[in-house]
């Protein structure tokens, strides 16, 4: 066992959603006590760490993990701003502990890619293209590259999947949040996807996070402006401008709902493709938004697509399980998390094989 990680113990405390305050109530001791362990001020007695261990649901193990946590990229600011502080502690702490497991899960799975996600240096496409930088483009030349045909993509989850990146199923215990993506150095691109959120829309968030991950890595610019370019990028790239400027001359929410049924996105993104393509007045947009209001479509709408399921995640655990002879048991040692927590974070769908229950069904509580 090596040191103790102060890093992990606010972890930890975060992905619970205690303040270091309420942690304490739970442990009998003072603020200042948890204050001190977690800002390295010193270490603490190993009763302690066992303690806090079983009131957080962690092996002790996992307050000696090496490394140190990473924050939200620049362009999630907006999304920060919407969220109270310990709301978002909670994100942040799953996304690196997330992040932790794939580490350890890809030191002996090989994930074979078909593709790769670039970071776009905006004055090198500018050199090399000899035209304006246009998100329009952009959006155009990526789904040539990866050879997207026309039409609908079949699956986002699948596309990003084999480029190489993960999607991670998790819970963020809000609904103010549909994603989050990083791009860190040695690792795949990851996107952390909310789990609650409606099919149509996921798809057109994991296209807004595939814009950020191309676009705002190198060159970081204002927060809006990072937001409506990745906006902008997953309408073009999940509605080539050539094929759906036809079908958006009519507008109205019979025509929206059948090309929702079409493309799979929400018909409010098909409302913004149609003002970004200038193919409606501010009357009709306005119309349109109080439309949905009024029929209650602007939280939720009807006739949603399948969900798109990420798989890669499982293929790692099932990799350990049926090819690596790890039990269930050994890989949550390998996490440092109870078999419970193991079992309510990961859904490897090999029910037969591991002799486990139910609960292995579930993504994550």
């Amino acid at each position: 066992m090596g040191h103790f990680n102060h890093h992990m113990m606010m972890l930890a405390r975060d992905s619970r959603g205690l303040t270091q305050s309420e942690l304490a109530d739970l442990l009998g001791v003072g603020q200042g006590t948890v204050s001190k362990y977690e800002g390295g001020l010193s270490d603490p007695p190993s009763a302690f760490v066992e303690e806090v261990a079983s009131i957080l649901r962690y092996q002790p193990d996992f307050f000696f993990e090496s490394g140190r946590p990473y924050g939200m990229p620049p362009f999630h600011y907006r999304k920060r701003k919407k969220l109270s502080a310990k709301a978002l502690a909670r994100i942040v702490a799953e996304m690196n502990i997330r992040r932790m497991h794939i580490v350890k899960f890809l030191r002996s799975y090989e994930h074979k890619t078909n593709g790769f996600i670039p970071e776009i240096d905006r004055d090198e496409y500018i050199g090399k293209s000899r035209a304006p930088f246009s998100i329009e483009e952009i959006a155009r030349h990526m789904r040539e590259q990866w050879m997207v045909p026309t039409g609908p993509i079949p699956n986002m989850v699948e596309l990003i999947e084999d480029l190489g990146g993960v999607v991670v199923p998790c819970d963020f215990g809000s609904d103010l949040i549909d994603a989050m993506s990083q791009r860190i150095d040695g690792l795949p691109v990851l996107f952390f996807v909310n789990v609650n959120a409606p099919a149509d829309r996921m798809r057109h968030t994991l296209a807004h996070e595939l814009g950020h991950m191309l676009l705002h890595t190198v060159a970081v610019k204002s927060d809006e402006e990072m937001e409506d370019e990745a906006d902008a990028f997953a309408g073009a790239f999940l509605l080539p401008a050539s094929e759906v400027r036809p079908q958006l001359r009519r507008f109205d929410l019979r025509q929206l709902m059948n090309m929702k049924g079409y493309w799979k996105v929400s018909m409010a993104a098909l409302a913004v493709r149609a003002d970004r393509l200038n193919l409606i007045t501010p009357y009709q947009r306005k119309s349109f938004w109080m439309e949905m209001g009024r029929l209650g479509y602007r939280k939720r709408e009807p006739n949603e697509p399948p969900k798109e399921v990420p798989t890669l995640l499982r293929r790692m655990v099932t990799f350990h399980i049926k090819k690596l002879g790890y039990s269930v048991t050994d890989l949550a040692n390998l996490l440092h998390l109870t078999v419970e927590e193991f079992q309510s974070m990961y859904r490897p769908e090999i029910v037969g094989e591991t002799g486990t229950t139910s609960s292995f069904l579930r993504i994550i509580k």
